[in-house]
């Protein structure tokens, strides 16, 4: 199922390199948002995953109508196969509350697999406030 929207919380934010590479050609509309999960992250490769949880996760949906063109393109950097055990991330459809207004809405989001939940829960590194922006701010001070 494609949705013109994508909530993003690490390497795809605007200013980051990979938002540079897969969605700033594409000139979506960006919104402030967040949703629910436990933000790890993973020193050995230097960026944030999140899994499923009830913390607060800082980010931000993208709307464009060319999600259709955009999301098969991230899905390859994220090695999305649809398969959960094939699959280093997976692409799901979450609730995704947008902070101005508080509406909510359906957006794809990309996730740690729950197969491999232990492995991440013994090696990753959790980011507490679920914002790897701010995370990312810190550590280069």
């Amino acid at each position: 199922m494609y949705l013109n929207n994508l909530f993003v919380f690490g390497t795809l934010l605007p200013g980051l390199a990979n938002y540079k590479r897969f969605l700033e050609p594409y000139n979506p509309q960006v919104f402030p948002a967040r949703t629910k999960g436990v933000m790890y992250y993973l020193p050995q490769d230097g960026y944030p995953v999140v899994l499923d949880g009830e913390q607060e996760i800082k980010g931000v949906m993208f709307v464009s109508r060319e999600m259709p063109i955009i999301l098969p393109q991230i899905d390859e950097i994220h090695k999305f196969t649809g398969i959960d055990s094939q699959s280093y991330l997976m692409r799901e459809i979450r609730d995704v509350e947008l902070l101005d207004g508080g509406q909510v809405v359906k957006a794809h989001m990309y996730l740690w697999p729950r197969s491999r939940a232990q492995w991440l829960q013994e090696n990753g590194v959790i980011i507490p406030d679920g914002d790897w922006a701010a995370f990312l701010a810190k550590k280069q001070s």
